[in-house]
């Protein structure tokens, strides 16, 4: 790595003869012309060191009108140098690391290349994609040694060859967990819970789902979080089973959401949360009436209605009490109009989102020991 970046800052060349893991030789591109620069370099077993067994002597050549593309600029100088831009931030955009590579070398990479190397610093930091999915359990029980009351529910599907059942072997299909931490804490905040899902933006796409609160004091509180394959009737159904089993321990809840068809229906169909255990309503970034006041809101909906009929009619259709603060049961939402709490939560972890798997949840087991978000 040292030579490829001695060569770039001289702006030289070289073409790679021979390359293993204890073996390096190179001689420069223009050798044939003259030029006498040649290396050969060793990693003797006996040292941690190289050792330079071949030296052809200094460059002889110019390359002046190398700007693009330079031979030795490859994807794991780029990983090397961008390192610490990732463990800062995992979601840096490509334009960005492509800036600070002709920063350091005055050389431009392509989009391609520069996006290929963040996948490789990622993969060094957090593990390649398909050992990080292979290495997950191991770490789910680590969380568990050091977080004791914490809790992780992994799903898996039978593996087929040709369709031959592998018995040794499970396809990983989603996984919820929470922290013993956010629970207890949870005790003691609002009886209100948000719930989100936002995409994922590795090599392997599918929904993370998260469930938000917050205290009395504005300071929001991340409650549960899962991996799915998408936000489907099954999918929703497993996040909200297992919120009510590991992390509810009060009734008359009131859980916000968007107006999702997988989530009504995933609702409806769980008994934990139907009055009187909870109230299910919407998130009004789209449909919103935040008076208090009943009067008022009558009055304001029926100058709305003059406006367009059509619309009002559609609206109709959704209960007040699903979306109006006028006609909230029982002070439920304590003034929440939104699922902001969730989305504030989501762009905290944004660049957990490009990682693979153990470097996600590990991300959140780390934020979740940090101070409260302040909303």
């Amino acid at each position: 790595m040292e030579i490829k970046g001695n060569l770039m800052k001289e702006h030289q060349e070289a073409i790679v003869l021979e390359s293993t893991p204890t073996k390096l030789s190179m001689k420069c591109c223009k050798y044939e012309q003259g030029c006498p620069w040649r290396v050969r370099v060793i990693k003797p077993t006996y040292s941690e060191k190289w050792e330079v067994t071949k030296w052809g002597g200094d460059h002889n050549c110019l390359n002046d009108h190398i700007s693009q593309g330079h031979r030795q600029l490859d994807a794991d100088v780029i990983a090397s140098l961008v390192l610490g831009m990732i463990r800062e931030e995992p979601s840096v955009s490509i334009s960005l690391v492509q800036e600070r590579i002709t920063h350091a070398y005055t050389f431009k990479v392509s989009y391609r290349k520069a996006w290929y190397a963040k996948q490789k610093a990622i993969a060094i930091m957090y593990g390649d994609w398909e050992g990080s999915y292979a290495f997950f359990p191991r770490w789910c029980e680590y969380m568990l040694r050091f977080s004791p009351g914490s809790i992780y529910n992994i799903h898996t599907d039978d593996y087929f060859v040709a369709h031959r059942l592998v018995r040794e072997k499970r396809v990983f299909d989603r996984i919820f967990w929470t922290y013993r931490q956010c629970c207890e804490a949870f005790n003691f905040c609002k009886p209100v819970i948000q719930i989100d899902g936002t995409h994922l933006y590795g090599k392997y796409k599918g929904k993370s789902l998260i469930a938000t609160a917050q205290d009395g004091n504005a300071e929001c509180l991340p409650l549960a979080f899962a991996i799915v394959e998408g936000e489907t009737l099954e999918a929703w159904q497993y996040f909200l089973d297992n919120i009510r089993r590991h992390v509810m321990q009060k009734q008359n809840i009131c859980l916000i959401s968007d107006r999702h068809r997988s989530i009504l229906s995933a609702v409806e169909n769980h008994r934990g949360w139907q009055p009187p255990h909870a109230q299910h309503v919407f998130c009004l970034r789209h449909i919103a009436s935040y008076t208090p006041s009943k009067v008022d809101f009558d009055i304001a909906f029926a100058k709305f209605r003059d406006i367009s009929p059509e619309i009002a009619d559609w609206i109709d259709q959704i209960p007040k009490e699903k979306w109006t603060r006028a006609y909230d049961v029982d002070g439920l939402r304590y003034g929440h109009m939104t699922t902001n709490l969730s989305e504030s939560v989501n762009r905290v972890l944004k660049g957990a989102r490009n990682m693979p798997i153990t470097g996600l949840v590990k991300h959140t087991y780390i934020r979740s020991q940090c101070a409260y978000i302040q909303c």
